[in-house]
């Protein structure tokens, strides 16, 4: 998964109130604009994203790759639906340990974020949902992002249930902790974000995209929901090709 795509997808699927014993499917969609990065061209894309969340057990589906974490199991599965592959790591996730030495202190020291959440008193509806905003920022030596966020209480997700979970996909991006406990601050889950992220690192590109959630329904998630397919092959981890989106 790019980080660009792990931290626009973080903001669109912040939670509200209720899971015991049920399986909820949360369907939004998400558009990031073109743009140009590195010479290279990017297109606007459009996609259906699809999140899972059970019993301690969560799995997001975002184009080609779903990402499922297992409470229960200690375990985390990266899977590549292209090549029919998938990884796994175990949580809590040592991120030290999946790097190569020194490079996890380098990481951190450039991916340190200041991070702020402002509530707002406007509010408007989002679908079925009466939904407040809130203002994220977030800002580091490498990249800063705005976001305007529009999160309701009127959904049936539990927010501490869901950060369980979702902590252990962050735990995976260096710097990501100050994130999280911002985000701690929202009440309710985020129906709809818009997001505009400038990448220094990257020659000042800015990446505007947009999540709009557009159902959640308490259903039995299908047999096989929270784990690697059976014909898929296993394969060792590579952090640093996951996060390249390889």
């Amino acid at each position: 998964m790019r980080l660009d795509r792990v931290l626009v997808f973080s903001l669109a699927i912040l939670l509200s109130a209720g899971l015991a014993g049920a399986d909820y499917k949360i369907v939004q969609q998400h558009h990031q604009d073109g743009f140009s990065m590195m010479g290279q061209n990017q297109p606007p894309t459009d996609e259906e994203h699809v999140t899972w969340i059970g019993d301690r057990k969560m799995r997001m589906d975002q184009g080609s790759s779903s990402t499922v974490v297992a409470m229960d199991a200690k375990k985390m599965f990266i899977i590549n639906h292209d090549d029919k592959t998938f990884a796994e790591v175990d949580i809590p996730v040592d991120l030290e340990s999946l790097l190569p030495p020194g490079m996890a202190e380098q990481m951190m020291s450039m991916m340190k974020f200041d991070v702020t959440v402002t509530a707002s008193d406007e509010t408007r509806k989002v679908g079925e949902w009466t939904a407040k905003r809130y203002d994220l920022k977030m800002t580091s030596a490498m990249m800063s992002m705005n976001s305007v966020l529009w999160a309701s209480t009127e959904t049936p997700i539990d927010t501490a249930e869901y950060f369980d979970l979702f902590s252990e996909v962050m735990s995976l991006q260096p710097g990501m902790e100050s994130m999280m406990e911002q985000m701690r601050q929202i009440d309710g889950y985020v129906v709809s974000q818009e997001a505009t992220m400038s990448m220094k690192f990257m020659g000042e590109t800015t990446v505007g995209s947009s999540d709009v959630v557009k159902s959640i329904e308490k259903i039995d998630a299908p047999a096989g929901t929270y784990g690697p397919p059976a014909d898929y092959a296993r394969e060792d981890f590579d952090y640093m090709e996951t996060m390249q989106g390889k």
